[in-house]
């Protein structure tokens, strides 16, 4: 996308005031939706609750989103801009706000992405080439720990001054 796309129409301050498109948002979690009932009927079939109470519970999220996500479509184009829809003035915090931190420079944001991806890394690494020796299940514990962490990593080496 280029900076004179007429299709995109641009606030100035997209990371704090993005906005996301909705309506991909609510496919995606019907679809995921749909995937869970689907996996929770194969795994009720199959004779493994435990395994259709963990898809039953992400097809639960999955709903919870297509609801939040259905409700702000209806609250209209703040929430859901059309190309000839102007962007929003984001909203102005009160005077009485806390001063905000100091901004975390490059160099040091880098430094804590490298660090929590490395953890992630030296976890997936160690799960399956040591744990999973003595506990399968403790190898799948450290690997999911280490699915949680790379999102994380990337909201922190984002993160300037009062988020952090």
């Amino acid at each position: 996308m280029t900076r004179y796309d007429p299709h995109r129409i641009r606030s100035g301050d997209e990371p704090m005031h993005a906005r996301s498109p909705l309506r991909m948002r609510l496919t995606m979690a019907l679809i995921g939706l749909a995937s869970a009932i689907g996996g929770v009927v194969f795994f009720l079939t199959q004779h493994a609750p435990g395994w259709a109470i963990g898809v039953g519970i992400i097809g639960l999220l999955a709903l919870i989103d297509a609801i939040v996500v259905a409700h702000h479509i209806r609250q209209g184009p703040h929430w859901q801009p059309g190309r000839d829809i102007p962007p929003y003035r984001p909203v102005e915090e009160p005077e009485d706000w806390p001063a905000a931190r100091p901004p975390l420079s490059q160099r040091t944001r880098e430094r804590i992405y490298l660090v929590m991806m490395g953890t992630c890394l030296g976890l997936i690494v160690l799960a399956w080439t040591v744990v999973r020796l003595f506990s399968t299940g403790a190898a799948v514990g450290m690997s999911a720990v280490a699915a949680v962490i790379p999102p994380f990593a990337v909201m922190v080496a984002n993160m300037k001054g009062r988020d952090w």
